[in-house]
């Protein structure tokens, strides 16, 4: 199954410089799906170089062709959504009708950001002198680290890539070691669409070695990340130290409010859909609930029935 993907830079899929993989498991029966390809330093530094150059081309491609093209993947994620929710069944364990669902979600967010390439506006300021005009202009901002988690791996990774490209940036992808497969053949849909060499590049191994050469280069401007607080302070500390921007999206802890108006049998099917889907592994799966006196006896019932 992996074996047309492994490390994509400069837009090919190409081995490690060190020839290792690592093991990918079916969550559901434990079995070994098959062995993928282990980035080393020497293919950390040839992807930063990738998308160095990726940048200077995507950042000179206008808004419209830069529009035209994100929507193209787009167009693509759907029409391989079959393909992509059995990679979410096989690394995630999700039953195909929520892979179904994440993929569509996918494609919402990249046509989204297709119409967002037109609207990075400026903005012409009043000065304080009477000759003096004040221009606000907003480029992109430089090469982005995605760092992208193994719950919802094609609709994270889509937000991430999808928002790079819209501004105009070069992005290096990091999937989890859980489930590069379903991201690799995002990054496949992005090459399919016409993104240029460069552009969009994938490392796939061990996260903590390759997100600290990541954020140790500076050639990364920008980090956005999902996942656990733990690592969020820990990526954080680091991108301070190069003064990066970073985006956060770490663990919740959501409270699930039910008030003394509500229609229990329809509020009880909110509760199961926001605490056990995708097997409650969600960030914000409620932690906890908290129930009107007058609604608690009946909301339990029939919550534990259904």
């Amino acid at each position: 199954m992996y074996e047309k993907f492994g490390q994509f830079i400069d837009g090919k899929w190409q081995k490690s410089s060190t020839g290792e993989t690592y093991e990918v498991h079916n969550p559901a029966t434990e079995e070994v799906i098959g062995k993928v390809s282990k980035a080393g330093k020497k293919d950390i530094d040839l992807a930063l170089k990738s998308a160095e150059k990726g940048l200077e081309v995507w950042k000179n491609t206008s808004p419209w062709e830069r529009g035209k093209i994100i929507r193209k993947i787009s167009e693509i994620i759907r029409k391989k959504t079959d393909v992509l929710a059995k990679w979410l069944t096989l690394e995630v364990g999700k039953p195909l009708l929520e892979g179904a669902g994440e993929v569509g979600g996918a494609a919402d967010i990249f046509e989204w950001n297709s119409e967002e390439t037109k609207r990075i506006y400026g903005e012409t300021l009043q000065s304080r002198f009477p000759n003096t005009r004040i221009h606000v202009y907003y480029q992109p901002v430089g090469v982005v680290a995605a760092l992208v988690p193994w719950n919802f791996p094609i609709i994270l990774a889509s937000r991430k890539i999808s928002t790079a490209l819209a501004a105009g940036c070069s992005v290096i992808v990091k999937p989890d070691v859980i489930t590069p497969g379903a991201v690799m053949e995002l990054v496949d849909i992005c090459k399919e669409a016409g993104v240029p060499n460069g552009v969009v590049n994938l490392l796939s191994g061990d996260p903590a070695f390759i997100s600290d050469q990541l954020l140790s280069s500076d050639i990364i401007k920008k980090v956005s990340i999902t996942g656990s607080t733990r690592v969020g302070k820990l990526i954080l500390k680091k991108a301070a130290e190069k003064v990066q921007r970073v985006t956060m999206e770490l663990s919740g802890h959501s409270p699930f409010i039910v008030f003394d108006d509500v229609d229990i049998n329809k509020v009880t099917d909110m509760a199961i859909t926001a605490k056990f889907r995708n097997n409650g592994q969600v960030c914000i799966s409620p932690g906890r609930f908290y129930i009107h006196e007058s609604k608690k006896n009946d909301f339990t019932k029939l919550m534990i029935e259904k």
